[in-house]
C-alpha cells in the first residue's frame, strides 16, 4: 500500500469524481483508476461504488476512508513539521561582541555566505556574558566570544585564539609615549568601558579590584564607535584589543603591565546536535583565525 494509492482513493471520495479528482491531483484518470483498482486487490474489498458520473465510497470504503484520512493528516503534518526544522537549521543565529564583531565583519561572514549561500547567518551583537545566557536559552544557537579560561558548565566550546587588552589613549593624553603602562597609572585618569554583560569589563574590574585600585569610570557604552571617539578626542582613555585599531582612528595602543589576556571562543549548547551547518560554521571560523594569525 502506498500513500500516493491512499491519497488518489481519498480525493476521489471527496471530489465524487475520479476525472475532476485526476485534475485536482494533476495527474492522469488512468493513473488514478489503476492506484485505487491495485489498492482493492490488495485489501481484497470493494472500497467505491462506480457509476457513469459519479463514485461513492462502499461501507468498506467509508471506514478506510476515514483511518486514511487520519492517515494523511498525520503525513501532511509530519512533513511540514521537518520542512520547518529543516529550514530552522539553515538558519543560524550568532551572538558576537563588539569587539570581535570588527573582525569578523565583514570577512568571515561574507566569505562563509559565497561558500555556503544555503546557509542564512543571523548576527546578533551581544556582550559576551548575555551571549552565553542567550545560547543556554536557545535564543542564540553560537557565539563567537571572549572569555577566561572556561565557560558555563551547560556549553562546550572550542577556543579560537588569545589576544592582550591594551591601554589605549589620544594623542594628546599625558602617558601618550609611553611604552607601557600598570593599572596603578591608568587608574588615575578617566576611563570609558563596555557596559556590564561584556567579558571585557568583567575581566578589568576584577583586575582593578584585586590590586585596591578605584578607577576614574567616566562613561559606559556599548557601542565601539563611542569608545573610539571618546579615546580619541581625549574625553577619555580605555582598553581595546589592538587588532581593531586603525591608523585612522587616532588611537595609541599601549602593553598593559599586568595580565589582560583574553581567549576567543565558539560556543554552544553541551550535548545539542550539530547539524551539518552548525559544523560548517564552526571549521570556517577556526580556519579564517587560522588564516588570518589573529593571536
Amino acid at each position: 500500500m502506498k500513500l500516493s494509492q491512499m491519497r488518489y482513493f481519498s480525493a476521489s471520495c471527496h471530489i465524487g469524481n475520479i476525472s475532476k479528482a485526476a485534475d485536482e491531483l494533476h495527474i492522469s484518470q488512468p493513473s488514478v483508476t489503476t492506484a485505487i483498482k491495485a489498492l482493492e486487490d490488495e485489501l481484497g474489498v470493494a472500497l467505491l461504488h462506480r457509476s457513469a458520473r459519479a463514485v461513492s465510497p462502499t461501507p468498506d470504503g467509508e471506514r478506510f476512508l476515514l483511518r486514511c484520512d487520519e492517515i494523511l493528516a498525520m503525513t501532511d503534518a509530519l512533513v511540514q513539521e521537518f520542512a520547518e526544522i529543516g529550514l530552522k537549521h539553515k538558519t543560524i543565529n550568532v551572538g558576537i561582541p563588539p569587539m570581535i564583531g570588527s573582525i569578523l565583519f565583514p570577512e568571515i561572514f561574507n566569505s562563509f555566505r559565497s561558500k555556503h549561500p544555503e546557509i542564512q547567518i543571523n548576527p546578533v551583537e551581544i556582550g559576551s556574558q548575555l551571549a552565553q545566557e542567550e545560547v543556554m536559552n536557545e535564543k542564540l544557537d553560537f557565539a563567537v566570544i571572549t572569555m577566561g579560561a572556561t565557560v558555563a558548565s551547560r556549553l562546550d566550546y572550542i577556543k579560537l585564539t588569545s589576544f592582550d587588552l591594551n591601554y589605549c589613549v589620544g594623542p594628546n593624553h599625558p602617558l601618550c609615549t609611553k611604552k607601557t603602562v600598570s593599572l596603578k597609572e591608568a587608574a588615575n585618569y578617566p576611563m570609558i568601558l563596555f557596559s556590564g554583560g561584556y567579558y571585557l569589563k568583567q575581566l578589568i574590574d576584577s583586575r582593578f579590584r584585586s590590586l585596591n585600585l578605584n578607577p576614574n569610570i567616566l562613561f559606559h557604552s556599548n557601542q565601539l564607535t563611542t569608545i573610539k571617539s571618546f579615546i580619541k578626542d581625549d574625553i577619555a582613555s580605555g582598553f581595546i584589543m589592538p587588532q581593531i585599531i586603525n591608523k585612522e582612528d587616532g588611537i595609541i595602543p599601549i602593553p598593559v603591565e599586568e595580565d589582560l589576556r583574553m581567549n576567543v571562543a565558539v560556543i554552544w549548547r553541551k550535548d545539542d546536535y550539530l547539524t551539518k551547518e552548525a559544523k560548517s560554521f564552526i571549521a570556517f571560523c577556526r580556519k579564517t583565525f587560522e588564516t588570518k594569525h589573529i593571536k
